[in-house]
């Protein structure tokens, strides 16, 4: 005689374990009762149901029905990689920090917004919403081309100083930039618009290239401080020079943003060297007729000093920085920015 148990009780909130054994299988005429035959059999999967159960499989006779129930039991184990794929997606849930990856919802893994809106009822497009202005406070430094050379520098350098950054990289890179950067920096797309990537920004280094709506969205957001990093005349690079170095150079870039209105600093490094700083003094100069060249490190310290000593709303602060002897004093920033003069 055969017979079987599934027994169903609760492990954890909302999770269920079934486990299905074989208790006994004995047969009167070929089985001794001093030698039974214990099989066991077990699988779990999730219930929408918490409340415990259980439920009797009709007994069995006859050696076709235990043929029958054992199949039904390997089958019911072979579906095990299926429902632990399904346990799997509703233990991960939604990700709640960019660190982990993007938004997710259960099921189908495509994002679902939390308040989605029929753009034909309104009459408002998606690109108008996420230009809407936040009521957030404006405490954050906004970093372009944040995986570039120079932007990262400036980011680690941010990061170091505790300040709230918003890393802005094109839409194939955020990936990239939550890996550099992890949960200390909040990654911002380049497909967004520049309103969207302006909520709760206060200031924005320009290490890349300067976007006009994204000029144009820190006049209308007032956006505080403009860090232009720019390029020296002797750091031009020629027909040699990389993609950074060459948009740095385009002096048309620092004649737009001193046009905007906005405080504006604009930092003419040297020739920049991918190195670590410290080891050398820092110099900062003007008249366009510096010499030289500055690591990456030096280079990001002195845009993070920037940042700390905005000129007047309409004036530009310009300067050159470079490197100088070999030194392990800390700079005096203090008396390094008072000795320049405003344009």
């Amino acid at each position: 005689m055969t017979r079987f148990v599934i027994q169903t009780y609760a492990t954890v909130p909302s999770y269920l374990a079934v486990r299905l054994c074989l208790v006994e299988a004995r047969e009167k005429d070929d089985i001794a009762p001093q030698s039974p035959t214990r099989v066991a059999a077990s699988t779990m999967y999730t219930l929408a149901r918490p409340r415990a159960t259980s439920a009797i499989v009709p007994r069995a006779s006859s050696s076709r029905a235990r043929a029958s129930s054992r199949r039904a039991c390997v089958a019911r184990a072979e579906k095990q990689s299926f429902i632990d794929g399904v346990i799997d997606m509703l233990e991960g849930g939604r990700k709640l920090r960019r660190w982990y990856g993007s938004d997710s919802s259960v099921g189908d893994g495509t994002r679902v917004d939390d308040d989605p809106v029929d753009d034909d009822l309104d009459g408002t497009s998606e690109e108008d919403e996420r230009d809407v202005e936040l009521d957030t406070p404006k405490t954050a430094v906004l970093v372009t081309d944040a995986v570039g050379g120079v932007g990262e520098a400036v980011v680690m350098r941010l990061v170091l100083a505790k300040a709230t950054v918003v890393a802005s990289v094109d839409g194939d890179r955020i990936a990239l930039a939550e890996t550099r950067f992890g949960p200390y920096v909040n990654v911002a797309s380049n497909e967004w618009s520049a309103g969207a990537r302006l909520n709760g920004v206060r200031s924005v280094v320009v290490a890349g290239a300067l976007e006009d709506d994204l000029l144009d969205a820190c006049v209308r957001r007032g956006v505080k401080h403009l860090v232009l990093v720019s390029s020296a005349k002797s750091a031009s690079g020629g027909l040699f020079a990389d993609a950074d170095a060459r948009v740095r150079g385009d002096r048309g870039r620092e004649a737009r943003a001193a046009a905007s209105g906005l405080a504006v600093t604009v930092v003419r490094p040297c020739a920049v060297r991918r190195e670590p700083g410290g080891a050398r003094e820092i110099v900062l100069g003007q008249g366009d007729d510096m010499s030289g060249d500055v690591s990456v490190e030096d280079l990001a310290e002195t845009c993070a000093r920037a940042l700390t000593r905005p000129p007047s709303p309409g004036r530009t602060l310009a300067f050159e920085v470079r490197n100088g002897a070999p030194s392990s004093s800390a700079p005096n920033w203090k008396a390094m920015f008072a000795s320049l003069k405003m344009a």
